[in-house]
C-alpha cells in the first residue's frame, strides 16, 4: 500500500472502533501462528496509537484476558506472552457477549436520544473451524440492526484465517455463502489464507470491510 494510500486508509478508520477477536485455541500453537498474529497486532496497535484516540480492544475465545484502547505494541506483545492457547474454538459464544453488548448500549443510547456509539469494526482472526454456532449469532445480531434500523455501516464482522487449513478455507466460504442466502442485511466479510498476516494486510481488510458497507449503503441495499 502506497504511503499516502496508507495514510489515508488509517484516517477513515478513526471514525470506528476496531475490535480484534484472537483465537486461542490449541491449534493456534502450531506452524508459528500464535507468533504471527502477535507480531501483526504489535505492529497494529502502534499504528492505532498514531491515528485514533480509542486504540485497539483485543480479546481471546478462551483467556479472560483482555485490552482495551491499547495504542502500545509492548503490551499486545505482554499478554500475547501471557496467553497459552489450549481449549476449543468457541466464536459464537464470544461474538454473542461482545456484539450484542455493543447493541444493548446503542439500543440504549437510541431510546434516550443520546449520540449513538461509534461504528464497530470487528475482526475475528481464527485459524480453524468454531466449536460452536456463529452463523446463527451473527443472524440474530443483524436482525436486531435491521429492527432497530440502524446503518448499514454500523457494525461490520471480519473473519480473517490464520494459516492454511483447508477445512477453515472451506467454513468461511460456506459461511459467507450461507448468510448470503438468508437475505438478512450483510455484515459479515471473509478472507481466507491469502499469506502471513501483517498490520498493513489487516489495515486492507478493515477498510475493503467499510467501503463495500459504505457501497451497499448508496446503492440502498
Amino acid at each position: 500500500m502506497r504511503k499516502e494510500s496508507y495514510e489515508n486508509a488509517l484516517i477513515q478508520l478513526q471514525d470506528y472502533d476496531t475490535v480484534i477477536i484472537v483465537d486461542d485455541s490449541g491449534s493456534m500453537s502450531l506452524h508459528g501462528r500464535w507468533a504471527e498474529a502477535r507480531s501483526a497486532l504489535s505492529q497494529l496497535a502502534g499504528v492505532a496509537g498514531d491515528y485514533d484516540e480509542n486504540g485497539l480492544d483485543i480479546y481471546f475465545l478462551n483467556s479472560k484476558l483482555k485490552i482495551t484502547g491499547c495504542k502500545s505494541p509492548q503490551d499486545v506483545l505482554d499478554m500475547f506472552d501471557t496467553v497459552q492457547p489450549q481449549g476449543p474454538t468457541p466464536i459464537g459464544k464470544r461474538l454473542n457477549v461482545l456484539v450484542n453488548g455493543y447493541l444493548d448500549g446503542l439500543d440504549k443510547a437510541k431510546r434516550s436520544n443520546r449520540q449513538l456509539p461509534k461504528p464497530v469494526n470487528m475482526l475475528v482472526l481464527t485459524d480453524g473451524t468454531p466449536t460452536d454456532d456463529p452463523q446463527s449469532v451473527i443472524e440474530y445480531v443483524a436482525k436486531r440492526l435491521d429492527n432497530g434500523n440502524y446503518d448499514l455501516t454500523q457494525l461490520g464482522i471480519q473473519f480473517v484465517q490464520i494459516g492454511n487449513d483447508k477445512d477453515a478455507s472451506e467454513y468461511l466460504r460456506t459461511l459467507d455463502d450461507d448468510l448470503a442466502a438468508t437475505g438478512i442485511r450483510d455484515i459479515v466479510d471473509t478472507t481466507p489464507y491469502i499469506g502471513e498476516i501483517s498490520s498493513d494486510m489487516i489495515i486492507k481488510v478493515l477498510l475493503g470491510g467499510i467501503n463495500r458497507r459504505q457501497d451497499r449503503r448508496k446503492v440502498g441495499v
